[in-house]
């Protein structure tokens, strides 16, 4: 290898520039850090003679031409190769780490680096990089790999009385653009032995990065062979072999025979890490008055600090004991002042009250064990592999919550639709290097014996209400800042509660309210809020969920009930998928609505609190995969002959339609991996189809003809194409409904047809729930459109059946934050307009709108919503009956059921899954909301009684009337809206 011209950079002046300003720079220095010995004070920053520079590439040059006994081996062999792989190939190191090692070593020349000096970590990585075909170090200080050339090295120092010291051969070898390995301290060194151990090779490389223009690539590596904190206080074990992550050779060596059976037994199993790359270019850029020696310490103390973070993100902070975390949450002024007033309110003495604190405390902590995490990650590999195909986790979104975790408190929110969300981040979390979360789990599932497990795994408990409570919630609140402050990352359900329908549920804000009001007292410095979404091709409680839809009582979770499971476990439920969103920054959130944090209002923290509930489900809507299970869902639902048959060609035709319409520019929907990957197979086809078309063919269409070869481009459509590419994928999906028995698969003639089982219905619109907010502006505008007579539509009238629709579902779907109906009603119109659907005529007042012709396509997206509607209907047309005396919610929602399922038998409900006691019940927090009726409480025997009665306001039959004529009229087309 040559070396490289135009190394030096001979400015006699930079020196002087750099002195100019290295006051402005010393400030920036860490008042802790230790200085260099006075005999690495520099005899010049920048310009060397030419003798010298000519002595550097000439050791250069003899260096290269023979390793050094430190530099790693450059092939394995045979016997060597078999030891790598029977040593470590069980050690996790990710793509995109060994990507980022590769680029820096396209781009500059790469030094790695590491905390603490280790020959087995010296080791693997020798192996890594070979195998991964990454440069490998020609030089580490204090290690020999060659013996016999360190003894040949010795006699040769000691024959021609010249040594040269490791950091000039370093910088000979970096000339070389050779890569270098650095270890910055031994086990158990103390500060000042640490700065003697590497900081001369620290100052070397600022100086040669001074001497070149190539940049030098310093990255961090982390090996973790254990994920287990270091210890608050060393022990007298800690101080003889070293703490577990900075290890002496013994306890180096236990740590990693037991990883052999930790990974065996799907405990876990070691990874590497990389840290950020600092460009040495840019780092000098960053600090121009800062000479070598500061320059220098500042890079150390910038490697300790994301190596710091590294470890903190994958191994959590050092845990103290759970009566310590007790005793600290009871110390806190707020807790304290909140138990004088207590035992001031109840005449109850202090030491009583402090009893009754301890006590709320004991029920809500978590008592995190790694043993326990390391169980459940053991136990959950074999589930998963049993009833799941696979888990798809957005590793790009899991990488940019570990980069916000460096620095900030993290809170997961994850959408809420099984009783296996608790498990899922967790695992995530835990199989890709990050420290598991503090889950806050409903106290119902506090049961023994899975509660203690369930707490040792991290989670802790919070009731349902705080209603009556003056204590719980105080030391809930205060237990949940000291777990953020500690920066553990914090997961909760905001929806409070699993969702039965498969569509997220309207946020409850409790704990958001905590967390803001923490932030904005300055008791938080930093929170990124993560909306998640957790989905299921198909869910373990399809059936207990129909019968609670259904109106019967929820079962309570019991140990006999989860042991039930099992029963799960004989058919695979297809693929589990866990999607990121971009975190919200809660200080920039305060920022954009103007919300000072210093001074604020509480109305304002109120009013942003709804704010941000609202845009979290939002963006967990926006970041939840489209399944395959979910498009064929859909398809079957929307055909409008609920007891006809579907055959295959426009089965796939219309899982085209839904795949090109939600693939068009500008709608942030995420495929699975699978329906991805068969549209990317047959991109080409697809690409063909839209030049042949370029103008005569709308954006979206429902015609298609059956008997078209797909080879004649000019009778095909995309929406086919895109159907036959995801065929096969399909096929994987209707085959786990058809051996659940909800879809049945004949084949008249040599056509396949597929029919959905009538008892199924409300399992398989689960799957069709989840994807349908995709569609809800275009449904919305749709069922208005069909709701007037007249094909031509005057554009105001249509605008306000729309908005009446909107409104009239506001707890069904969350609509985009601070975006105006008129811009969303608007724009939904010109894509209709676009795809030759309607067409916009007219100026002004006297805009119309006008049907192009008889469209399937608005009939299909008003079947999207048309369910909603009739649950709406069902609830409205009982307003009489609450007109004289309350009404118990619960025997009012089983009577409109068992109405339901009458008109169902007499055809006079177009849907079974109509009957959705969520959807019925949202109807009536509608009218609550718009004061048609009042809600009405009384004690009952375990929960308190909620019955419904007609408002005064609204009594007059004929005012009610109107109402539910309007919601009548969306389910008979033409029924024309009133003026």
């Amino acid at each position: 290898m040559s070396v490289r011209p135009d190394r030096t950079a001979g400015d006699p002046d930079e020196k002087a520039h750099r002195n100019a300003s290295a006051e402005t720079d010393q400030a920036l220095l860490p008042h802790d850090l230790p200085v260099l010995e006075e005999g690495l004070a520099e005899a010049s920053e920048v310009e060397l003679s030419e003798e010298a520079r000519e002595s550097r590439l000439q050791l250069a040059e003899q260096l290269s031409r023979r390793p050094m006994s430190s530099a790693m081996l450059e092939r394995l062999g045979r016997w060597l190769g078999f030891l790598g792989r029977l040593l470590f190939a069980h050690v996790l190191f990710e793509r995109r780490g060994i990507d980022q090692l590769r680029e820096c070593a396209e781009r500059g020349t790469v030094v790695y680096t590491m905390q603490t000096h280790s020959r087995l970590d010296y080791f693997y990585f020798n192996y890594a990089f070979l195998k991964h075909e990454l440069p490998r170090a020609r030089f580490a200080n204090d290690l020999i790999v060659r013996p016999f050339r360190a003894l040949w090295e010795r006699v040769v120092s000691f024959v021609t009385r010249r040594r040269i010291e490791g950091p000039r051969k370093m910088e000979a070898l970096i000339l070389r653009d050779e890569a270098t390995f650095l270890f910055l301290q031994r086990p158990r060194q103390k500060e000042r032995d640490r700065v003697a151990y590497s900081q001369p090779y620290l100052y070397r490389l600022i100086q040669t990065q001074r001497r070149q223009d190539t940049p030098i690539f310093v990255v961090p590596l982390c090996l973790f062979w254990e994920k287990r904190p270091e210890p608050r206080r060393a022990s007298l074990l800690d101080e003889l072999f070293g703490t577990v992550q900075s290890p002496g050779f013994v306890r180096k060596l236990v740590n990693y025979v037991q990883t052999f059976w930790q990974t065996f037994f799907k405990f876990g199993q070691p990874m590497v890490q990389v840290s950020g790359a600092i460009n040495l270019k840019e780092f000098l850029r960053e600090y121009p008055g800062a000479d070598s020696s500061d320059a220098s310490e500042l890079l150390r103390a910038r490697l300790e600090e994301q190596i710091r973070q590294e470890s903190h993100v994958i191994l959590g902070p050092t845990a103290s004991p759970r009566e310590q975390v007790g005793r600290e949450v009871l110390a806190r002024p707020e807790l304290v002042e909140a138990m004088r007033e207590h035992a001031e309110k109840s005449g109850e003495d202090e030491i009583s009250v402090r009893r009754k604190a301890q006590k709320l405390f004991d029920e809500i902590a978590a008592d995190p064990s790694l043993l326990m995490i390391k169980i459940f990650s053991a136990t959950l590999s074999l589930v998963w592999y049993r009833i799941y195909d696979g888990l798809e986790v957005d590793e790009p979104g899991l990488e940019r919550v570990r980069e916000q975790a460096k620095t900030s408190s993290i809170v997961l929110v994850p959408s809420h639709k099984s009783h296996i969300d608790y498990l899922v981040l967790s695992y995530v979390f835990y199989h890709y290097g990050l420290m598991t979360p503090h889950i806050a789990a409903g106290v119902n599932l506090s049961f023994w014996p899975l509660g203690p497990l369930f707490r040792r795994a991290g989670a802790f408990f919070i009731r349902r209400s705080f209603k009556g409570e003056d204590l719980y919630p105080v030391v809930f609140r205060e237990y949940l800042i000291r777990v953020l402050e500690e920066k553990y990352p914090v997961e909760f359900f905001i929806e409070g509660t699993r969702s039965r329908t498969g569509k997220l549920i309207k946020p409850r804000y409790g704990m958001l309210d905590m967390m803001v009001r923490a932030f904005a007292s300055g008791r938080l410095d930093a929170i990124k809020i993560v909306p998640i979404s957790v989905g299921y091709e198909k869910i373990i409680e399809e059936r207990t969920y129909r019968r609670e839809l259904l109106g019967e009582e929820k079962q309570k979770e019991s140990l006999a009930g989860l042991l039930k499971t099992p029963k799960f476990l004989t058919s695979k439920k297809g693929r589990l998928y866990v999607e990121f969103d971009e975190p919200i920054d809660l200080a920039d959130y305060f920022g954009r609505f103007g919300i000072d944090r210093l001074e604020p209002e509480d109305e304002d923290l109120d009013a942003l609190t709804v704010r941000l509930a609202h845009r979290i489900i939002y963006d967990i809507n926006r970041v939840t995969t489209v399944s395959p299970t979910a498009l064929v869902a859909t398809v079957l639902l929307n055909n409008p002959d609920r007891d006809a048959s579907i055959g295959r060609a426009r089965l796939l035709h219309e899982l085209g339609f839904l795949l090109h319409f939600m693939t068009q520019p500008g709608r942030p929907v995420r495929l699975s991996g699978a329906l991805r990957e068969a549209l990317a197979s047959r991109q080409a086809a697809i690409d063909a189809l839209r030049a042949a078309h370029p103008h005569d063919t709308p954006p979206v269409s429902l015609n298609y003809d059956e008997d078209a070869d797909p080879n004649d481009l000019e009778r095909q459509h995309i929406e086919s194409a895109m159907g036959r590419a995801v065929a096969s994928v399909i096929d994987r999906a209707l085959a786990i409904f058809e051996k659940e028995k909800q879809v049945r698969i004949t084949h008249p003639g040599d056509r396949a047809c597929y029919t959905l089982a009538p008892q199924a219905r409300h399992e398989i619109a689960y799957y069709r729930n989840t994807l349908v907010h995709h569609f809800v502006p275009e449904g919305l505008l749709a069922s208005a459109i069909a709701s007037f007579e007249s094909s031509a539509i005057p554009l105001d009238r249509l605008m306000d059946q729309t908005l009446f629709l909107s409104r009239l579902f506001k707890y069904e779907w969350i609509y985009e934050e601070r975006a105006e109906f008129e811009n969303v009603f608007m724009r939904t119109l010109d894509y209709f307009s676009a795809s030759g659907w309607v067409r916009i005529e007219g100026a002004g007042e006297e805009r119309m709108v006008t049907i192009a012709s008889p469209r399937p396509e608005l009939d299909y997206l008003r079947r999207m919503v048309l369910t909603f509607v009739e649950a709406y209907a069902l609830v409205f047309r009982r307003l009489h009956e609450l007109v004289e005396a309350p009404v118990e919610r619960d025997a009012l929602i089983k009577d409109v059921i068992a109405t339901g399922r009458e008109q169902l038998e007499r055809s006079e409900l177009g849907f079974e899954e109509s009957l959705s006691k969520p959807t019925l019940l949202n109807a009536l927090r509608l009218l609550e909301d718009w004061g048609v009726v009042e809600r009405h409480t009384s004690p009952g025997r375990r929960r308190e009684v909620v019955s419904y009665q007609v408002h005064p306001d609204w009594r007059d039959e004929a005012r009610y009337r109107e109402l539910l004529t309007r919601v009548e009229g969306i389910l008979t087309p033409g029924a024309e809206p009133p003026i």
